[in-house]
């Protein structure tokens, strides 16, 4: 059929089928393989899928990755961001590294498509992926060069997304090593491009004397990281709180300045958010114990002035983390005990969406299928047993029992507790003299 159509024609309609689709059709001929591994056509097929799911219409996809009880394992799934918040029937993932981390995966973020996975939540490690769940390929990282080994103590934090103009995935690292009074600045940062395959140190200027947790979340907008950071200002001195940017394209950092109420706030209670596309900060009463926060939102993006709080939020039980924003204004929050939670934040009421895990495993980020990694990646698909590793798994299952399994999804929630604890004692220590 394809000889009795004109390519440009061939193109636009390829591009609006699913991936999966895709996947299949390369087997057609050589020209069909050719066209849709295409740089040019992957990127077109990602265009299409984000212009067909506008935000504002009802059918912009949402992914939720939290950890089960029920399967101990990473549990994915998509969803339609309308008023049901329904799963998305024709997408279905498959998570392929059931054995490949302790409990799970850091989500460092995700973009057109694609998952950037850090195994650094429950211990130091140094494995980074870069993951296609739809299509099921996998990018695994080389080690960087700032490690344990060759750093000692120190801690390290990624920023993720899609380089536009050089039509690249790319990840920024800083490696802060540990010191007697925090953490030593500047960071040795190495940037990595997918197109390269490697890291490479960055030899550009950073934000001085600025920190960024490994705890904080990324916000990625315009091909923009963003993190929350403070600057030490010395011992004897006050620490301030700024935005820090990297800009994806030109490989510049810079910075924002915050509202003047949280300049002085302690860090630990904060986090970046995205808001209807705009940079916004949540400031948590506490970090572990959070009842209540507030949500301020940047209304001129680069203006420090146009800052204002937009919203308060307090959940019956407690509070757990705030996830994103829905397109009907509600709010994706964790409530303990509760699982996922739609929030009204102008009637205060919350709707449980029936979506259940640990209170710190989840995630929730916007999401378009697409082609990405469809040429550089590896196949990344659950291995399937053979009968005698079935069978031997079997009696293995037979002698354990379920007061197993719970425990074990204990030893999750006993993990993130200990975890988030350890924070954020070490922290307050470390920076409280400097915010009283």
């Amino acid at each position: 059929m394809s000889d009795y159509l004109p390519q440009e024609v061939l193109l636009k309609i390829l591009a609006r089928l699913p991936p999966a689709s895709l996947i299949k059709f390369r087997c057609v001929s050589k020209s069909w393989n050719l066209l849709i591994s295409s740089p040019f056509f992957i990127s077109m097929q990602i265009e299409q899928a984000i212009l067909s799911k506008p935000v504002d219409a009802g059918t912009e996809q949402i992914i939720v990755r939290r950890y089960s009880k029920a399967q101990n394992s990473e549990v994915y799934s998509v969803h339609i961001n309308n008023e049901e918040f329904p799963d998305d029937k024709n997408i279905k993932i498959e998570y392929p590294f059931p054995d490949s981390t302790r409990f799970y995966y850091r989500i460092v973020g995700s973009c057109n498509g694609v998952l950037c996975l850090s195994d650094d939540l429950f211990g130091q490690a140094d494995s980074t992926l870069l993951w296609n769940p739809v299509i099921k390929r996998k990018v695994t990282l080389p080690v960087p060069q700032a490690t344990f080994d060759t750093m000692g103590p120190y801690m390290f934090v990624l920023g993720f997304g899609f380089d536009v103009e050089n039509n690249d995935y790319k990840l920024v690292r800083m490696a802060y090593v540990q010191g007697d009074y925090g953490y030593l600045v500047p960071p040795k940062v190495e940037v990595y491009a997918l197109s390269i395959g490697n890291w490479r140190e960055f030899s550009g200027e950073v934000p001085v004397n600025c920190v960024v947790e490994y705890f904080w979340s990324e916000v990625l907008i315009s091909g923009k990281v963003h993190w929350v950071a403070y600057r030490n200002m010395g011992m004897q001195e006050k620490v301030e709180n700024l935005i820090m940017v990297f800009n994806l394209s030109s490989e510049v950092f810079d910075e924002m300045q915050l509202p003047s109420a949280l300049e002085n706030e302690l860090p630990i209670n904060l986090n970046a958010a995205v808001l209807a596309q705009s940079l916004a900060v949540v400031q948590y009463d506490e970090r572990v114990w959070s009842k209540s926060c507030c949500i301020w939102v940047m209304e001129n993006y680069g203006d420090g002035e146009s800052w204002s709080k937009q919203y308060n939020i307090e959940v019956d039980g407690g509070l757990g983390m705030i996830l994103g924003f829905r397109a009907n204004g509600d709010v994706l929050l964790t409530a303990r005990n509760r699982g996922l939670v739609s929030y009204n934040p102008v009637t205060g009421q919350g709707r449980d969406l029936g979506i259940s895990g640990t209170k710190d495993s989840f995630y929730v980020g916007t999401y378009v299928e697409s082609l990405s990694l469809l040429v550089e990646g590896k196949e990344a698909r659950e291995r399937i047993p053979s009968d005698t590793e079935s069978q031997s798994e079997s009696e293995s299952e037979c002698e354990s029992s379920v007061e197993d399994d719970e425990d074990r999804y204990g030893d999750v929630e006993k993990s993130e507790f200990w975890m988030q604890s350890s924070m954020c004692q070490y922290l307050t220590v470390l920076l409280k003299r400097t915010f009283m």
